[in-house]
Protein backbone atom coordinates (compact mmCIF):
# COMPACT_ATOMS: atom_id res chain seq x y z
CA UNK A 1 0.00 0.00 0.00
CA UNK A 2 1.27 3.66 -1.11
CA UNK A 3 2.02 6.08 1.51
CA UNK A 4 -0.87 8.61 1.75
CA UNK A 5 1.75 11.41 1.62
CA UNK A 6 3.15 10.25 -1.68
CA UNK A 7 -1.04 10.15 -3.41
CA UNK A 8 -1.97 13.64 -1.82
CA UNK A 9 -1.35 15.16 -5.06
CA UNK A 10 -2.91 12.27 -6.97
CA UNK A 11 -5.96 12.40 -5.27
CA UNK A 12 -6.56 16.37 -5.41
CA UNK A 13 -7.56 15.59 -8.74
CA UNK A 14 -10.58 14.00 -7.31
CA UNK A 15 -11.77 17.13 -5.54
CA UNK A 16 -13.21 19.68 -7.63
CA UNK A 17 -10.46 22.32 -8.43
CA UNK A 18 -7.86 20.13 -6.14
CA UNK A 19 -5.97 19.66 -9.12
CA UNK A 20 -5.46 23.10 -9.92
CA UNK A 21 -5.15 24.18 -6.11
CA UNK A 22 -2.31 21.78 -5.60
CA UNK A 23 -0.45 23.25 -8.08
CA UNK A 24 -0.56 26.67 -6.61
CA UNK A 25 -0.37 25.68 -3.65
CA UNK A 26 3.13 24.14 -4.47
CA UNK A 27 3.86 27.91 -6.17
CA UNK A 28 3.11 29.25 -2.96
CA UNK A 29 5.72 27.31 -0.82
CA UNK A 30 9.01 27.27 -3.44
CA UNK A 31 8.03 31.39 -3.77
CA UNK A 32 7.21 31.87 -0.47
CA UNK A 33 8.76 28.93 1.65
CA UNK A 34 9.20 29.85 5.34
CA UNK A 35 12.62 31.07 5.24
CA UNK A 36 12.20 33.27 2.87
CA UNK A 37 8.86 34.81 4.66
CA UNK A 38 11.35 34.33 7.86
CA UNK A 39 13.72 37.11 6.22
CA UNK A 40 11.02 39.48 5.08
CA UNK A 41 9.45 40.00 8.35
CA UNK A 42 13.04 40.52 9.77
CA UNK A 43 13.23 43.08 7.64
CA UNK A 44 9.67 44.29 8.33
CA UNK A 45 10.64 44.71 11.42
CA UNK A 46 14.07 46.33 10.94
CA UNK A 47 12.13 48.81 8.71
CA UNK A 48 9.25 49.50 11.62
CA UNK A 49 12.28 50.04 14.51
CA UNK A 50 13.97 52.42 11.95
CA UNK A 51 11.31 54.55 11.36
CA UNK A 52 10.22 54.76 14.86
CA UNK A 53 13.51 55.44 16.01
CA UNK A 54 13.84 58.42 13.61
CA UNK A 55 16.07 56.16 11.14
CA UNK A 56 14.52 57.20 8.11
CA UNK A 57 12.15 59.37 7.03
CA UNK A 58 10.41 60.36 3.74
CA UNK A 59 7.95 63.03 2.82
CA UNK A 60 4.21 62.29 2.44
CA UNK A 61 4.22 63.03 -1.47
CA UNK A 62 6.98 59.84 -2.09
CA UNK A 63 5.40 57.70 1.06
CA UNK A 64 1.54 57.74 -0.70
CA UNK A 65 2.22 55.99 -3.63
CA UNK A 66 3.80 53.20 -1.92
CA UNK A 67 1.33 53.01 0.58
CA UNK A 68 -1.59 52.64 -1.81
CA UNK A 69 0.10 49.69 -3.60
CA UNK A 70 1.08 48.47 -0.37
CA UNK A 71 -2.81 48.69 1.02
CA UNK A 72 -4.03 47.30 -2.80
CA UNK A 73 -1.69 44.16 -2.07
CA UNK A 74 -2.94 43.65 1.43
CA UNK A 75 -6.62 44.09 -0.18
CA UNK A 76 -5.45 41.02 -2.83
CA UNK A 77 -3.79 38.90 0.28
CA UNK A 78 -7.41 39.04 2.21
CA UNK A 79 -8.99 37.80 -1.39
CA UNK A 80 -6.98 35.03 -1.53
CA UNK A 81 -7.03 34.27 2.13
CA UNK A 82 -11.05 33.65 1.58
CA UNK A 83 -11.00 31.76 -1.97
CA UNK A 84 -8.21 29.39 0.28
CA UNK A 85 -11.54 28.91 2.76
CA UNK A 86 -12.25 26.55 0.87
CA UNK A 87 -9.29 24.43 2.33
CA UNK A 88 -10.66 24.71 6.07
CA UNK A 89 -12.45 20.95 5.55
CA UNK A 90 -10.63 17.71 4.51
CA UNK A 91 -11.72 16.68 0.94
CA UNK A 92 -14.14 14.38 0.57
CA UNK A 93 -12.16 11.08 -0.45
CA UNK A 94 -15.13 8.28 0.41
CA UNK A 95 -15.31 6.68 3.78
CA UNK A 96 -12.49 4.30 3.80
CA UNK A 97 -9.17 4.01 6.03
CA UNK A 98 -7.43 5.14 3.21
CA UNK A 99 -9.48 7.89 2.05
CA UNK A 100 -9.73 9.17 5.35
CA UNK A 101 -6.16 9.00 6.01
CA UNK A 102 -5.27 10.94 2.50
CA UNK A 103 -7.84 13.42 3.51
CA UNK A 104 -6.68 14.08 6.59
CA UNK A 105 -3.10 14.62 5.36
CA UNK A 106 -4.03 17.08 2.77
CA UNK A 107 -6.15 19.58 5.42
CA UNK A 108 -2.98 18.61 7.37
CA UNK A 109 -0.85 19.98 4.73
CA UNK A 110 -3.34 22.95 3.73
CA UNK A 111 -3.26 24.68 7.17
CA UNK A 112 -0.08 23.95 8.73
CA UNK A 113 2.55 26.53 9.53
CA UNK A 114 4.02 25.88 5.91
CA UNK A 115 0.97 25.90 3.92
CA UNK A 116 -0.06 28.67 1.58
CA UNK A 117 -2.60 30.13 3.81
CA UNK A 118 0.39 30.62 6.55
CA UNK A 119 2.61 32.28 3.79
CA UNK A 120 -0.58 34.69 3.36
CA UNK A 121 -0.68 35.24 6.59
CA UNK A 122 2.81 35.96 7.12
CA UNK A 123 2.96 38.20 3.78
CA UNK A 124 -0.26 40.23 5.29
CA UNK A 125 1.88 40.65 8.07
CA UNK A 126 4.65 42.25 6.42
CA UNK A 127 2.93 44.32 4.17
CA UNK A 128 1.04 45.75 7.61
CA UNK A 129 4.21 46.42 8.89
CA UNK A 130 5.99 48.33 5.70
CA UNK A 131 3.01 50.15 5.59
CA UNK A 132 2.83 51.70 9.40
CA UNK A 133 6.31 51.99 9.26
CA UNK A 134 6.40 54.60 5.52
CA UNK A 135 2.86 55.86 7.48
CA UNK A 136 5.14 56.56 10.32
CA UNK A 137 8.18 57.75 8.94
CA UNK A 138 6.09 60.22 6.49
CA UNK A 139 4.10 61.45 9.31
CA UNK A 140 7.26 62.36 11.06
CA UNK A 141 8.82 64.17 7.94
CA UNK A 142 5.68 65.96 8.18
CA UNK A 143 5.68 66.91 11.94
CA UNK A 144 9.28 68.17 11.59
CA UNK A 145 8.36 70.20 8.60
CA UNK A 146 5.30 71.58 10.64
CA UNK A 147 8.36 72.68 13.62
CA UNK A 148 10.41 74.05 11.16
CA UNK A 149 7.84 76.20 9.51
CA UNK A 150 6.68 77.00 13.11
CA UNK A 151 10.41 77.95 14.23
CA UNK A 152 10.91 80.22 10.88
CA UNK A 153 7.34 81.92 11.08
CA UNK A 154 8.35 82.95 15.14
CA UNK A 155 11.30 84.42 14.25
CA UNK A 156 9.83 85.83 11.10
CA UNK A 157 7.69 88.03 13.16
Amino acid sequence: MSDPTNVASGAAAFVPGGGAMMGVLSAMNKSMGAESMTAMSRSADALVSSAKSGGFEVTKEAADPIIEVLNNYITEVDTMKGELRVLEQAPPLGDHPYGKKVAQHMWEAANDDRSARAALDRLQDVLTQSRDALLHASNQYQEQEESARDVFQIKGD
